[in-house]
């Protein structure tokens, strides 16, 4: 989901006028509001199948499958300055600083 939904922010149509760009632009720390809406819509898919498959079979439980934004705190916790919310946990990881 994330590297997809990186990649769809930064280069779709409504982002990107096709031409190049002067440096290389930024992978995680680069994530603005438009990429952070579309990793959030990919999330809230996910959601929506794991909920909608546990509906549909007993005692399946997908727990495991949270959301983007709470797998940032599991894996990173502590490490990023701000973890308020999925854009923020990605443009404040010290382990993603600088990587294009």
């Amino acid at each position: 989901q994330i590297h997809p939904g990186v990649m769809y922010g930064r280069w779709c149509p409504e982002k990107w006028d096709g031409n190049p760009v002067d440096e290389k632009p930024l992978f995680y720390q680069g994530v603005e509001e438009f990429s952070e809406s579309v990793l959030m819509g990919l999330t809230n898919e996910v959601q929506a199948i794991r909920k909608k498959m546990e509906e549909m079979v007993p005692g399946l439980d997908l727990g495991d499958a949270g959301t983007l934004h709470q797998w940032y705190l599991d894996s990173y916790a502590g490490q990023m300055e701000d973890d308020s919310s999925l854009r923020m946990c990605m443009n404040t990881n010290p382990g993603y600083r600088g990587l294009t």
